[in-house]
């Protein structure tokens, strides 16, 4: 009995331990994309179309602590001083339970245009970036379904 107890409690120690090692969300992958598994590490998440669509994931820790006013402005100004994006829009956006700010990017790369999706997503603990890009035809045909995971995102 006390090597079942034992063997038990090695388990739950585990996991308990292993569940603060991953992602702090729970991602949701849209029809039409596949989840690219841990090529991107462990915290990230990533998933593509066949056609070039990709969205993203990324968690950081909330620190220093900002809200989400504070998030949404530092991102988008990095985004125009270093990235050359160009802001096309910017709107409020519910992810699960929490709110967040969609801003929408255009840029060219070469002769082709590209749309950049950065949604802002903040909680007490963590900065949470939804994003999605690639050539603006493929964007805009997704945007449904980019539109649709960043609704159902979940942070843990």
């Amino acid at each position: 009995m006390k090597r079942t107890t034992t063997a038990l409690l090695t388990t739950l120690l585990l996991a308990v331990g292993l569940a603060g090692c991953g992602r702090p969300f729970l991602p949701a992958t849209p029809p039409g994309f596949v989840d690219l598994g841990d090529r991107y590490g462990k915290k990230e998440y990533r998933a593509a179309t066949p056609d070039g669509a990709v969205i993203g994931v990324r968690a950081f820790e909330n620190e220093p602590k900002g809200d989400l006013a504070f998030w949404t402005r530092v991102l988008e100004n990095r985004m125009r001083e270093t990235g050359g994006y160009a802001l096309l829009e910017k709107r409020a956006v519910k992810a699960g339970a929490l709110e967040g700010t969609l801003l929408r990017f255009g840029h060219d790369e070469g002769k082709d245009p590209h749309l950049y999706h950065l949604a802002v997503i903040v909680d007490d603990a963590h900065v949470f970036l939804i994003e999605a890009g690639g050539p603006r035809a493929q964007i805009e045909r997704f945007a449904p379904q980019i539109e649709w995971s960043i609704r159902n995102f979940r942070a843990k």
